[in-house]
C-alpha cells in the first residue's frame, strides 16, 4: 500500500468515502452491471449471469462474452461527448516549467524535449486521452549507438537468410541475406538490383515474431531502460494494462518489434510508401534508433527537403532540418481514429473510380494497399473534412501513436527504427472494436486473429481494478 500510495500522489484527492459501500455500489451499477452479491468470485459471476426470462419463462442462455467486453468499453453517445476543437485543450497548470516542451504541427501536436522527466507522464496523458499522437525527441543522446550502428547488425547476423520487400513495387526478393541488405545501407551502389537499378528495400519480419529478446539481449536492455514514458511503455508499467495478464496466459507479441528500410529520395518516389497506410489494434512508441546517410546519390539534401515540403510540414519542423541540422528519417501522417471510416469510404471511391473492386472480406486499410499522397491528402481534406498530423521523425525523436490511428511512413533516408506495442488505458476500446472487426477479413489475412488478446486484458485489469477497490472498501470499514 506504501508503494501505491507513492504511485497515486500526483492525482486529484478521491472524495471523502464515509459511505463507502455507497461508492462501491455505483461503481458496480454502472460498470459491472449485473454483480452477484456473493463477496468471492464476483466477477466470474458477471460473466455467468442471464440475462432475464424468455416469454415461456425460461432463463435466456448466459450472455456471452463478447456482449460483456462491448459493455465495458463501448462509445458515449455523440450527444453526450462534448465538441472538441481541433488543437488541443490543456490546462496552463499541468504543463509546468519542469516539462520541457514545444508545439509541431500548428500547435496540434506535443513535443517533448526530455525523454526522462517524471512529469512527462502527466502531460502526455492529457494529449493521449483526445487521441492525439505525440512525439518524444531526444532519445538518442540516452541509447548506447555503438549497438545501434549497421556494421554492428551486419557483423552478427550477416550470415541469416531474409526476405526483402522492394518499397517500389512490394515484390518479396527470397534467398537474401541479412548481409545483402546492410551492404547496400548507406551506399547505393552497393544495393541489389532490379534491371540494373539499385533497389530500395526493405528487411521483411527481422528479426522474426518474439526472437527480438533472445536474439539481441543487450539492445533489448538499452531499450527498455531509455524508452520514454515507462508507466505506458514497459512490459510492467502500471498504465500499460498489459502488465495485467497473469503469468500463465502467453504473453501478447508487444515486441519490440525492427524496420529497416532505405530510404526513398527521388521526386518519383514521393508517391511510395515505406509502410503503406495501415491501423495498428494496439499503442505504440516507434523510436528512431538510427539514420543513415548514403553515399553515391547527388542532391539528396535538397530532395529530402522538397519531400517534407510535399508531405505539408510544418515551418518548425523544416528549421530543424535545415537550421538545426538534425538528421531527418521518415516522414509519417496519422490520422485520428475517429476519421477511420471516413478514410475507408474515400478510399473506396478512389478505387471504384480507377475499376477497381472492393470485396466483402478485404479492407482497404487493413489491407495496407494504398499510400495517400499529395493528391490524395488533399482530396481526403476537402472532400471528407479529414486532416492528419504531417510529422518528420528525426534521429532520436519517438513517435506514439494511438490504437486504431490510421498512419503511413515515407522513409527519407535509411533508417533503423525500433517499435515497443502497449496497451494503454484510454485507447483500450479501441483495441476491443479493431479484433471485432478482424474477425470478419478473410480467414487468411494477417489480422484475421486476435493476437492482443484484448478480452484477457480487459477482463483481469477490471478484475484488478475491482478487488483494489473492495480492499479499500475494507480497509476503510475498520474503526
Amino acid at each position: 500500500m506504501p508503494i501505491l500510495k507513492n504511485e497515486i500522489k500526483c492525482l486529484p484527492p478521491l472524495p471523502p468515502l464515509s459511505k463507502s459501500s455507497t461508492v462501491l455500489h455505483t461503481f458496480n451499477s454502472t460498470i459491472l452491471t449485473p454483480v452477484s452479491n456473493n463477496s468471492s468470485g464476483f466477477l466470474r459471476n458477471l460473466l455467468n449471469s442471464s440475462t432475464g426470462k424468455t416469454e415461456n419463462g425460461l432463463k435466456n442462455t448466459p450472455k456471452i462474452l463478447d456482449d460483456i467486453f462491448a459493455s465495458l468499453v463501448q462509445n458515449k453517445t455523440s450527444s453526450d461527448i462534448s465538441k472538441r476543437p481541433q488543437g488541443l485543450t490543456i490546462k496552463p497548470s499541468i504543463l509546468g516549467f519542469d516539462t520541457p516542451h514545444y508545439w509541431l504541427c500548428d500547435n496540434r501536436l506535443l513535443c517533448l524535449q526530455d525523454p526522462n522527466n517524471k512529469s512527462n507522464w502527466n502531460v502526455f496523458r492529457e494529449c493521449w486521452k483526445q487521441g492525439q499522437p505525440v512525439m518524444v525527441s531526444g532519445v538518442h543522446h540516452k541509447l548506447n549507438t555503438e549497438l545501434w550502428k549497421p556494421e554492428s547488425f551486419r557483423k552478427e547476423f550477416g550470415g541469416q537468410e531474409v526476405d526483402l520487400v522492394n518499397c517500389r513495387t512490394n515484390e518479396i526478393i527470397t534467398g537474401a541475406t541479412v548481409g545483402d541488405f546492410w551492404d547496400g545501407f548507406e551506399d547505393v551502389p552497393n544495393r541489389l538490383k532490379s534491371d540494373k537499378e539499385p533497389m530500395v528495400l526493405k528487411l521483411k519480419d527481422w528479426p522474426p515474431g518474439e526472437d527480438f529478446r533472445d536474439m539481441m539481449p543487450s539492445r533489448f536492455d538499452d531499450l527498455m531502460a531509455n524508452i520514454p514514458l515507462p508507466e505506458y511503455t514497459r512490459r510492467d508499467g502500471k498504465l500499460n494494462l498489459a502488465s495485467r495478464l497473469p503469468n500463465y496466459f502467453v504473453r501478447p507479441d508487444l515486441g519490440p518489434k525492427m524496420y529497416n528500410a532505405y530510404g526513398l529520395i527521388t521526386p518519383e518516389d514521393r508517391k511510395y510508401g515505406t509502410t503503406n497506410l495501415h491501423l495498428d489494434v494496439s499503442d505504440a512508441a516507434n523510436v528512431m534508433v538510427y539514420v543513415g546517410i548514403p553515399k553515391g546519390q547527388c542532391d539528396q539534401e535538397e530532395e529530402v527537403l522538397k519531400t517534407i515540403q510535399d508531405g505539408d510540414s510544418d515551418e518548425l519542423t523544416i528549421k530543424r532540418f535545415i537550421e538545426g541540422k538534425e538528421k531527418p528519417g521518415a516522414l509519417w501522417h496519422i490520422y485520428a481514429a475517429k476519421d477511420t471510416e471516413k478514410i475507408r469510404e474515400f478510399l473506396k471511391k478512389v478505387s471504384e473510380e480507377q475499376g477497381q473492386e472492393n470485396p466483402a472480406d478485404h479492407d482497404p486499410i487493413h489491407d495496407q494497399s494504398w499510400y495517400l499522397d499529395r493528391s490524395l491528402r488533399k482530396r481526403l481534406h476537402q472532400e471528407y473534412g479529414v486532416q492528419g498530423w504531417a510529422i518528420v521523425q528525426f534521429l532520436g525523436d519517438v513517435v506514439f501513436i494511438p490504437a486504431g490511428a490510421p498512419h503511413q511512413v515515407h522513409n527519407l533516408y535509411s533508417c533503423i527504427k525500433v517499435a515497443e506495442d502497449f496497451v494503454s488505458p484510454e485507447h483500450v476500446k479501441h483495441c476491443f472494436w479493431l479484433t471485432q472487426e478482424f474477425r470478419y477479413l478473410s480467414q487468411t489475412h494477417t489480422n484475421h486473429e486476435d493476437k492482443l488478446q484484448v478480452k484477457n486484458v480487459i477482463y483481469h485489469a477490471v478484475k484488478d481494478a475491482v478487488a483494489m477497490l473492495k480492499a479499500s472498501e475494507s480497509g476503510l470499514g475498520k474503526p
